[in-house]
């Protein structure tokens, strides 16, 4: 066989039967027999998958005149091409009686059939006899329609998106609900320390009140023995809330309020941690809760606990990706920040110039570098104080990079108070506006500078160079050229503008 042979759920409850049972999904091609259907027909233990192939090779006779069946008439062939039977036959002089049901569920594409073999000899065994083969089926097509129903709710489950977690938890306890004919089903989260409890998630059947909005932050003291039980046995279950012991009196008096006349609840935990429980109520009848109730209710609060974290492990590690982020962005600013004015340093600047630099040769554009030098700032830190000082430079780098407005364009700390401004596309004239600009604005901030030779006010000196580059150009010959031109505003009495071949002085 090449089908996946690791059964699932409802073929392990199958396999465990003392009635010998064949299944079959019509979605799948091979046919499941239980160990007692595999001892009836003389097959090896392990070969619990047949083929149709195995099926035909079957002892099957009449029960009447104990011949073998035609191919055409072979009732499990019938029985697994969907023909509900109720036939006698015989196996090896072993007389049987046949039952078939094709099992077709309401939020299932595909039926499937199960086919179930009693005989006389196995009453005698004290096993089911052929009357209870129907009872048998009922239970089988309710197990059936419980494990695909978890199937399709963990399938919805699993990797489901944080935005979309309430909606599937409330529509897997709309169906948990409706299929274990409960009133109400839900979900009550604890916080950290488990010394509190919320209702997240509720379902109600139509005509029974909803308590959700009224189960909020509901300390361990208001019901001390619920809390207890459930995280002592992680199961509470009462048949009948009027029988409750006298220490469970705040517990009674609660349940009696919400209309309660039967509760289950099933903890919910992941890697040992209790993270709350999901549970149903009856309010219309009173119920004895049974193993199924108990073990189906077990399951779903498993399946719900794993969405639960998963999608916590999922948000935790978006806001630590998240949080990493941030903080890379703001070392790469860091990085590339001056830590005095703000404005980009020296590492940023190398870095910007030569992919302008790359860009405007790429692109035939010009590039233009302004350098610029507070005139006699040492004179203004003797004078005034370094205090005073790094505010100096803290205003004109503001200053400096208010003037840069288009794309490309950056302003830098070049060193001590020295500063360097990059403007992509920018030709002579256009420089020569700025740096006026530049200097006509720091004159409006009325910076005093009484130890200057040049003015009663700080002021810069500007040198720059525009280039058309090319790939024979480099960012060193660009600022060698622009640092010249500074290096002669401030030979020409400072308070200037120089760009080698000409000079303006303010």
């Amino acid at each position: 066989m090449t089908e996946q042979t690791s059964a699932p759920h409802f073929w392990a409850l199958i396999d465990v039967l003392p009635l010998a049972v064949l299944y079959k999904e019509q979605a799948r091609k091979a046919v499941f027999a239980n160990q007692a259907a595999l001892r009836l027909f003389g097959l090896p233990a392990q070969q619990n998958l047949l083929s149709l192939s195995d099926i035909q090779q079957l002892p099957l006779n009449t029960a009447d005149s104990d011949q073998p069946f035609s191919l055409l008439q072979n009732p499990l062939l019938l029985a697994l091409s969907g023909t509900e039977l109720c036939q006698p036959l015989s196996i090896a002089g072993q007389k049987l009686m046949l039952q078939s049901k094709v099992i077709s569920l309401s939020f299932t594409l595909h039926s499937s059939v199960v086919i179930s073999l009693c005989s006389s000899s196995l009453t005698q065994q004290r096993l089911p006899a052929a009357s209870d083969s129907n009872q048998l089926l009922a239970e089988l097509q309710e197990a059936l329609a419980f494990d695909k129903l978890i199937s399709l709710i963990s399938t919805e489950l699993i990797n489901v998106k944080a935005s979309k977690l309430d909606q599937h938890i409330e529509d897997a306890l709309a169906a948990v609900g409706e299929f274990c004919h409960a009133d109400r089903s839900y979900i009550f989260l604890f916080n950290g320390d488990g010394s509190m409890m919320s209702n997240t998630h509720e379902w109600v059947r139509e005509g029974i009140r909803a308590h959700k909005d009224n189960l909020q932050q509901i300390p361990q003291p208001a019901l001390p023995y619920f809390f207890n039980i459930i995280k002592q046995d992680l199961v509470f279950a009462v048949d009948e809330v009027a029988k409750l012991p006298p220490q469970a009196s705040a517990e009674k008096q609660e349940f009696e309020a919400e209309d309660i006349q039967s509760v289950l609840c099933c903890a919910m935990q992941a890697e040992d941690k209790l993270l709350g429980f999901v549970g149903c109520d009856m309010v219309a009848r009173q119920r004895n809760w049974t193993s199924n109730d108990l073990r189906r209710m077990k399951l779903v609060g498993d399946m719900l606990a794993n969405a639960l974290q998963n999608v916590s492990y999922r948000q935790s590690l978006q806001q630590v990706t998240e949080q990493l982020q941030q903080a890379n962005a703001q070392l790469q600013q860091q990085a590339h920040q001056d830590g005095l004015t703000g404005i980009a340093n020296r590492r940023h600047f190398d870095q910007h110039l030569e992919q302008e630099l790359q860009r405007a040769s790429r692109h035939q554009q010009q590039l233009a570098l302004l350098m610029l030098d507070i005139d006699f700032f040492k004179a203004y830190n003797d004078h005034y104080g370094h205090q005073a000082g790094d505010q100096a430079l803290q205003q004109v780098a503001q200053l400096l990079q208010q003037q840069c407005r288009r794309q490309g364009e950056l302003a830098a700390r070049y060193g001590g108070e020295e500063f360097a401004i990059i403007l992509p596309g920018a030709g002579e004239k256009e420089c020569h506006t700025i740096a006026k600009r530049i200097q006509r604005d720091l004159k409006a901030l009325a910076i005093m500078h009484q130890q200057s030779a040049v003015s009663s006010l700080l002021t810069l000196s500007v040198g720059f160079s525009s280039i058309w580059p090319t790939q024979d150009h480099s960012a060193d010959r660009l600022i060698a050229k622009a640092d010249k031109a500074l290096y002669q505003a401030k030979a020409a009495g400072r308070n200037s503008i120089y760009h080698l071949s000409d000079v303006v002085t303010s």
